[in-house]
Protein backbone atom coordinates (compact mmCIF):
# COMPACT_ATOMS: atom_id res chain seq x y z
CA UNK A 1 0.00 0.00 0.00
CA UNK A 2 1.54 3.15 -1.34
CA UNK A 3 1.60 6.45 1.61
CA UNK A 4 -0.13 9.63 0.30
CA UNK A 5 2.32 12.24 -0.35
CA UNK A 6 3.07 14.79 1.98
CA UNK A 7 1.61 17.99 0.68
CA UNK A 8 3.24 20.32 3.36
CA UNK A 9 4.34 20.42 7.16
CA UNK A 10 2.78 21.25 10.14
CA UNK A 11 4.89 22.90 13.15
CA UNK A 12 2.40 22.45 16.11
CA UNK A 13 3.96 24.70 18.93
CA UNK A 14 1.99 22.96 21.80
CA UNK A 15 2.51 25.91 24.18
CA UNK A 16 0.91 25.28 27.27
CA UNK A 17 -2.12 24.28 28.96
CA UNK A 18 -4.90 25.64 31.32
CA UNK A 19 -7.24 24.78 34.23
CA UNK A 20 -6.35 21.06 33.23
CA UNK A 21 -8.38 18.39 35.88
CA UNK A 22 -6.36 17.06 38.51
CA UNK A 23 -6.04 13.90 37.62
CA UNK A 24 -4.30 12.15 40.69
CA UNK A 25 -6.17 13.12 43.95
CA UNK A 26 -3.83 11.92 46.34
CA UNK A 27 -1.63 14.87 45.21
CA UNK A 28 -4.48 17.30 43.95
CA UNK A 29 -2.88 18.03 40.90
CA UNK A 30 -1.54 16.29 37.22
CA UNK A 31 1.27 15.00 35.25
CA UNK A 32 0.21 15.67 31.79
CA UNK A 33 1.69 15.70 28.33
CA UNK A 34 0.46 15.99 24.58
CA UNK A 35 -0.03 13.47 22.07
CA UNK A 36 -1.06 14.86 18.58
CA UNK A 37 -2.73 12.32 15.85
CA UNK A 38 -2.54 13.49 12.11
CA UNK A 39 -1.60 9.73 10.52
CA UNK A 40 1.73 9.58 13.20
CA UNK A 41 1.60 10.28 16.96
CA UNK A 42 3.98 12.90 18.46
CA UNK A 43 4.13 14.05 21.89
CA UNK A 44 5.00 16.26 24.39
CA UNK A 45 7.03 16.40 27.17
CA UNK A 46 5.59 15.23 30.65
CA UNK A 47 5.32 18.66 32.98
CA UNK A 48 5.35 17.32 36.48
CA UNK A 49 2.29 18.23 39.40
CA UNK A 50 1.19 21.14 37.16
CA UNK A 51 -2.79 21.87 35.95
CA UNK A 52 -1.55 25.05 34.11
CA UNK A 53 1.91 23.80 32.46
CA UNK A 54 4.21 25.07 30.11
CA UNK A 55 5.14 23.16 27.48
CA UNK A 56 6.62 25.38 24.48
CA UNK A 57 7.59 21.91 23.07
CA UNK A 58 7.31 22.12 19.11
CA UNK A 59 6.13 18.63 17.41
CA UNK A 60 6.05 18.53 13.48
CA UNK A 61 3.40 16.51 11.38
CA UNK A 62 3.71 15.73 8.10
CA UNK A 63 0.44 17.18 6.21
CA UNK A 64 -1.14 14.17 3.56
CA UNK A 65 -4.65 14.65 4.14
CA UNK A 66 -6.53 18.29 4.35
CA UNK A 67 -9.69 16.35 4.99
CA UNK A 68 -8.54 14.65 8.20
CA UNK A 69 -8.40 16.34 11.07
CA UNK A 70 -5.66 16.62 14.02
CA UNK A 71 -6.33 14.89 16.86
CA UNK A 72 -5.26 16.44 20.13
CA UNK A 73 -5.44 14.55 23.68
CA UNK A 74 -3.78 15.05 26.72
CA UNK A 75 -3.01 12.50 28.96
CA UNK A 76 -1.94 12.50 32.72
CA UNK A 77 1.56 9.91 33.07
CA UNK A 78 1.13 6.91 35.72
CA UNK A 79 3.95 5.45 37.13
CA UNK A 80 2.12 2.29 38.20
CA UNK A 81 -1.28 2.17 35.87
CA UNK A 82 -2.60 3.44 32.35
CA UNK A 83 -1.88 7.23 31.75
CA UNK A 84 -5.46 8.75 32.51
CA UNK A 85 -6.97 11.01 29.65
CA UNK A 86 -7.54 14.84 30.72
CA UNK A 87 -9.73 15.36 27.50
CA UNK A 88 -9.54 15.26 24.25
CA UNK A 89 -10.09 18.39 20.93
CA UNK A 90 -9.25 18.49 17.44
CA UNK A 91 -8.29 20.78 14.68
CA UNK A 92 -8.26 21.31 11.20
CA UNK A 93 -5.43 22.41 8.84
CA UNK A 94 -7.39 23.88 5.86
CA UNK A 95 -7.62 27.37 7.45
CA UNK A 96 -4.10 27.32 7.61
CA UNK A 97 -3.01 25.51 4.23
CA UNK A 98 -5.09 27.45 2.86
CA UNK A 99 -3.50 30.52 3.55
CA UNK A 100 0.09 29.60 2.98
CA UNK A 101 -1.45 29.07 -1.30
CA UNK A 102 -1.83 32.82 -1.33
CA UNK A 103 0.62 35.03 -2.38
CA UNK A 104 2.32 37.32 0.67
CA UNK A 105 5.24 38.32 -0.18
CA UNK A 106 3.96 41.62 0.11
CA UNK A 107 1.77 41.53 3.12
CA UNK A 108 3.27 43.76 6.00
CA UNK A 109 3.98 41.61 9.36
CA UNK A 110 1.58 41.10 11.18
CA UNK A 111 -1.31 40.76 8.43
CA UNK A 112 -4.08 38.89 9.88
CA UNK A 113 -5.26 36.79 7.18
CA UNK A 114 -8.40 34.49 8.51
CA UNK A 115 -10.52 34.91 11.62
CA UNK A 116 -12.01 31.47 13.14
CA UNK A 117 -15.05 31.78 14.83
CA UNK A 118 -15.39 29.31 18.19
CA UNK A 119 -19.13 27.87 17.05
CA UNK A 120 -20.70 24.65 18.27
CA UNK A 121 -19.00 21.96 16.18
CA UNK A 122 -15.28 22.95 16.62
CA UNK A 123 -13.39 22.88 19.80
CA UNK A 124 -12.17 26.55 19.57
CA UNK A 125 -12.15 28.17 23.10
CA UNK A 126 -11.80 31.69 21.72
CA UNK A 127 -11.29 33.47 18.37
CA UNK A 128 -8.41 31.77 16.43
CA UNK A 129 -6.42 33.97 13.58
CA UNK A 130 -4.32 32.81 10.40
CA UNK A 131 -1.90 35.33 10.09
CA UNK A 132 1.60 36.33 8.39
CA UNK A 133 4.27 36.70 11.05
CA UNK A 134 7.91 36.56 10.14
CA UNK A 135 7.64 35.87 6.46
CA UNK A 136 5.62 32.73 7.71
CA UNK A 137 1.88 31.55 7.92
CA UNK A 138 0.96 30.78 11.28
CA UNK A 139 -2.38 30.11 13.12
CA UNK A 140 -3.01 30.61 16.87
CA UNK A 141 -5.52 28.31 18.68
CA UNK A 142 -6.98 28.19 22.13
CA UNK A 143 -8.59 24.67 22.24
CA UNK A 144 -11.68 23.62 24.86
CA UNK A 145 -10.72 19.98 25.59
CA UNK A 146 -14.13 17.52 25.84
CA UNK A 147 -14.78 14.45 27.82
CA UNK A 148 -13.68 16.49 31.12
CA UNK A 149 -14.79 18.97 33.53
CA UNK A 150 -12.20 22.00 32.34
CA UNK A 151 -9.09 22.50 30.23
CA UNK A 152 -7.82 24.40 27.52
CA UNK A 153 -4.41 24.02 25.46
CA UNK A 154 -2.93 26.98 23.38
CA UNK A 155 -1.35 26.29 20.56
CA UNK A 156 0.49 27.96 17.84
CA UNK A 157 0.44 26.51 14.18
CA UNK A 158 3.16 27.26 11.61
CA UNK A 159 2.85 25.77 8.01
CA UNK A 160 6.42 24.44 6.94
CA UNK A 161 6.76 24.42 2.92
CA UNK A 162 7.96 21.16 1.34
CA UNK A 163 10.53 21.75 -1.23
CA UNK A 164 9.66 20.62 -4.35
CA UNK A 165 5.77 20.65 -3.97
CA UNK A 166 3.00 22.80 -5.56
CA UNK A 167 0.47 23.94 -3.15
Amino acid sequence: MASEPVIGKLSVRVVRGHNLIVADPLTHTSDPYVVLCYGSQVKTSVQKKNVNPLWNDVLVLPVTDLTKPVKLEVFDADTFTADDSMGVAEFIVTDIYDAAKLDLKHASDGTRIKTIYPVGTNYLGGESHVSWKNGKVVQDLILKLKNVGSGSVVLQLEWVHVPGVAL
